[in-house]
Order: structure tokens, then C-alpha cells, then sequence
């Protein structure tokens, strides 16, 4: 049989399938992750410094003390609840899901480049059927993701810089 036939032909575009899901899953949860590393850090030190430059100013008796206590009152209270609810637990799950499609589309590369006349019809099935069901695993428990990560992530991949 060749790769032209219909059931080979079926098996080649269900893995191009996968290929091309996971590229996009994984490049968005990629760009969700960097984002939510990148906020989770901002949320955490931008009120931590204007509580230290408070902290300061309250020292050194420069303007009014109450509201500079207060307001670093407030900015510490923030950096501390941004701390603790853990947006870096959000970016780690987000680059998990992105690992985990990426190791899955190298799954399928590797199929599809195995695949050959010789490749026997039944492995073939139930190598994409493992893949398949490992899809809608790594789906079914990932972190969900807005939609502007995804739209980010296509962009790039139309533009050639992530593959």
C-alpha cells in the first residue's frame, strides 16, 4: 500500500492535526506563562518599593507621616496578597501545558516522519489513537487560557517565529 491510500492518507492528516493543535496550545500557554510570570512579578514589587520608599520617607520625616504610613500600609498589604495568591503557581501551570503539548507534537514529527509504504496500517492507528486520547488528556487538565494568549500565539506562528 502507499501513503496515498485513503486509510494511510487518514492516519497522515490526523496526526498533522495533532502536529498543528499542540503547536498552537503549546505557543499560547507559552505566551500565558510569560505573561503571568511577568505580572505576578510587577504585582509583587512595584508595591513593595512605593512601601520602601514610604518606609523611607516617614524615617527621615519628610511630609506627612500618616499618609505615607498609609500608604505603604496599603502597598505592603498588596505585595503581600499578590505573594501569596500565587501568580507563579498560574505561570507554572501555564508552562507545564505548554511543555506537555510540545512534547506531544514532537510525538507526532516523529510519526509522520516514520510513516513510510511499509509502515504497517494497524501500529499506525493505534499509535495516533494513543496520541489522540494523550490530547485530550493534556486538555482536559490544563489551566484554561484567555483568548488574546492564543491570538498572540497564532500571530507568532503565522510570522515564522515559533515553530
Amino acid at each position: 500500500m502507499s501513503t496515498s491510500d485513503t486509510p494511510y492518507e487518514s492516519i497522515k492528516i490526523e496526526l498533522a492535526r495533532i502536529q498543528r493543535n499542540c503547536l498552537y496550545a503549546a505557543q499560547g500557554y507559552f505566551e500565558a506563562a510569560k505573561s503571568a510570570e511577568q505580572w505576578g512579578r510587577l504585582m509583587v514589587f512595584i508595591p513593595a518599593c512605593v512601601t520602601a520608599i514610604c518606609s523611607l520617607l516617614v524615617a527621615v520625616k519628610v511630609g506627612p507621616e500618616i499618609v505615607f504610613s498609609g500608604l505603604g500600609a496599603v502597598s505592603g498589604a498588596i505585595a503581600a496578597t499578590a505573594a501569596f495568591l500565587g501568580s507563579p503557581k498560574t505561570a507554572a501551570d501555564h508552562l507545564a501545558s505548554a511543555r506537555a503539548y510540545t512534547a506531544l507534537k514532537n510525538r507526532a514529527d516523529t510519526e509522520i516522519s516514520l510513516m513510510t509504504d511499509a509502515s504497517e496500517l494497524a501500529v499506525l492507528e493505534v499509535r495516533t489513537r494513543e496520541l489522540s486520547a494523550d490530547y485530550v488528556r493534556i486538555t482536559s487538565t490544563d489551566t484554561p487560557m484567555a483568548n488574546k494568549f492564543y491570538e498572540k500565539a497564532q500571530q507568532r506562528i503565522q510570522q515564522g517565529a515559533a515553530e
